[in-house]
């Protein structure tokens, strides 16, 4: 116990739930836990089979579309020339 307090204590600073629930930001990790869920179910299922880097590779896509960063990332990395 005396370990989590101190653990908690050293990071006071970061924990300001009042100001993240203002900015309407998620505190829990349940959104995330679903979002893994549902990111994984992708690749996963009846008569689907993938390699492990084409796997690796959609489910990266679908974490740029889920968060909405597929501009984002389009604008900082280059398109293949292939």
């Amino acid at each position: 116990m005396d370990r989590l307090l101190g653990c908690l204590s050293e990071r006071r600073e970061m924990i300001r739930y009042p100001e993240f629930l203002a900015q309407r930001w998620q505190i829990g990790s349940g959104s995330i836990e679903a979002q893994c869920k549902t990111t994984t179910m992708r690749v996963k299922g009846s008569g689907k089979g993938w390699d492990a880097p084409s796997a690796e590779a959609v489910m990266a896509l679908a974490c740029l579309e889920n968060s909405r960063l597929w501009g984002t990332y389009w604008l900082t990395h280059d398109l293949p020339t292939n």
